[in-house]
């Protein structure tokens, strides 16, 4: 007689459904589970998972990652490291430049009206915070900051301030209250200070009116702001569906950088012992007494000493730091550098061992983040602050074009900050051929390595024109033959009226510095 089933009541199986945790004998189909993953064994019975909405999971975690991830950022060089990355490469020190594209009628530049949107584009960019302590590239630098170790940056837009009617705030993180929550039936609902309609989309964001530790005590409801939505440009890339709130990009890396902290920290201490202590003194004579007096010796470079009687000096050497101090460190890091997508040799500035293919193949990979990021901030921070920027620049009237209707004049190029090639050489060669072969354009060459191509143009215009005028010839040697090879002879000085030939021009703009090979350039320049 078989013994009968116990029951599982409703309650025990939610929590194991949630929990990730079988219950009972399994199923037959758990039991032809072709997933690995899922096993449940003696070998997995700590892999504990929890399977609840990204909001539910982000609430109780929130404070105390964004508390690790800044005290790290204080105090560990590796962290620092990476923000100083983070601020460099995606911002830059020069900032993402705007070029205004604005066209005529007739599908032309409108180069007038477009040099007068980047003049007043700079000029408004030299103070653009409502502190007046920061320009535009340092707030964007600290907003990024902000970004990698609270896991989102939040901008308030104050319209109607400042000579061009817009300026900007940057509020911590902190102020948007992540306890508070209030749930509706149907209609909106606050989701860790966030208002959102039944889409998800922002209505509002509650904000505390000052930080909660300057009170000292629990701040009251009537501290509290309700910002309209399209008033904050809310910073932060979601890695789920639904996800209200931003985390912080140090999250996959916070366990492993704190616990490499603190083996460096023991193996520094273990080390500084080792060289501090020669030896110790062991009793060899059991009827010895000891003495404190005979137990301590004065040690002086090139000098011998006796032990005390019935002592005898043992050496001691604790061979630290390990062996293995550098490999293991190496390896941990590697595994840090993956989690923030960057090059384990930039982040711990390890070029030991390095070649060109790897140093090539890992400043790729590691620049293709890096211009991810710049796409991502330039759609969710500047092009909103542009928008934002040129109506109320329109409006106030301190940008006066044709018409005050913005929406004509938001056609616009933004060019980042590029790096120069790893191979100059054979860069430069590709890049000459695509452009010969049309495959290329100079102006996108060009902008990878974050120069304008018009800048480029009056640049080779301006030296034309002071060579001319001093009298000074900087046409130098042809260019060599592409492979490689020895540079042509110069050619002969060609017959009056004889037609110049214009030779294709490198995508940097510089060649040889010829006279034929700037003709294309100076051309288009002085029109």
């Amino acid at each position: 007689m078989s013994r009968p089933r116990k029951r599982v009541g409703p309650l025990r199986r939610w929590l194991a459904r949630s929990l990730g945790l079988g219950y009972g004998k399994p199923r037959a189909r758990e039991l032809n589970n072709p997933w690995k993953g899922t096993e449940y064994s003696r070998l997995t019975m700590d892999w504990v998972a929890s399977r609840v909405p990204a909001d539910e999971e982000i609430r109780a975690a929130l404070p105390r990652l964004r508390a690790r991830a800044r005290e790290l950022s204080r105090n560990n060089a590796y962290v620092r490291q990476y923000l100083n990355l983070l601020r460099l490469n995606v911002v830059g020190p020069d900032g993402i430049k705007l070029q205004a594209r604005v066209h005529n009628n007739n599908g032309g530049l409108a180069g007038p009206i477009n040099e007068k949107i980047e003049e007043a584009w700079e000029e408004w960019a030299e103070e653009p915070s409502v502190d007046g302590r920061q320009g535009l590239v340092e707030f964007q630098q600290v907003a990024l900051e902000c970004w990698a170790k609270d896991g989102e940056a939040i901008v308030r837009l104050h319209r109607g301030r400042g000579e061009y009617g817009l300026q900007l705030e940057a509020i911590d993180p902190d102020r948007l209250d992540e306890e508070f929550w209030v749930y509706s039936g149907n209609g909106a609902e606050v989701r860790m200070g966030v208002e959102v309609d039944t889409l998800g989309r922002p209505l509002a964001y509650h904000i505390w009116n000052s930080p909660r530790w300057a009170t000292g005590v629990a701040p009251a409801e009537s501290m509290r702001e309700r910002v309209p939505a399209d008033e904050i440009l809310h910073l932060y890339r979601p890695d789920r569906v639904g996800q209200t709130r931003g985390v912080t990009a140090l999250a996959p890396v916070l366990y492993d950088l704190k616990q490499l902290s603190g083996y460096e920290e023991a193996e520094v201490v273990a080390a500084r012992v080792g060289a501090s202590a020669m030896g110790v003194f062991t009793r060899k004579d059991e009827g010895a007494a000891y003495t404190e007096d005979k137990a301590e010796v004065e040690v002086n470079p090139g000098t011998f000493m006796f032990a005390p009687d019935g002592y005898a000096l043992d050496s001691w050497d604790p061979q630290r730091p390990n062996a293995n101090y550098g490999e293991f460190v190496k390896a941990i890091l590697r595994k840090v550098s993956a989690g923030l997508g960057c090059s384990y040799n930039v982040l711990a500035n390890d070029l030991e061992g390095v070649n060109y293919s790897s140093m090539r193949s890992g400043m790729l990979s590691e620049r293709d983040t890096w211009r991810g990021l710049q796409q991502w901030w330039i759609a969710r921070f500047l092009a909103p602050v542009y928008s934002e920027w040129l109506g109320m620049a329109l409006l106030s009237g301190a940008l006066v074009l044709d018409t005050r209707a913005p929406q004509k004049y938001l056609e616009a190029r933004w060019v980042p900050r590029g790096w120069p090639w790893v191979d100059p050489l054979k860069d430069a060669q590709a890049g000459l051929l695509e452009v010969q072969s049309g495959l290329g354009s100079r102006t996108d060459l060009l902008a990878e390595q974050g120069k304008d191509y018009e800048e480029v143009l009056e640049q080779l215009a301006e030296e034309q024109r002071l060579a001319e005028e001093y009298g000074v010839d900087v046409s130098g040697p042809a260019a060599p033959a592409q492979g490689g090879g020895k540079p042509t002879e110069p050619a002969e000085p060609e017959a009056e009226g004889a037609v110049e030939s214009e030779p294709a021009v490198p995508a940097n703009g510089g060649g040889g510095n010829g006279r034929s090979r700037m003709a294309p350039y100076l051309k288009g320049a002085r029109r």
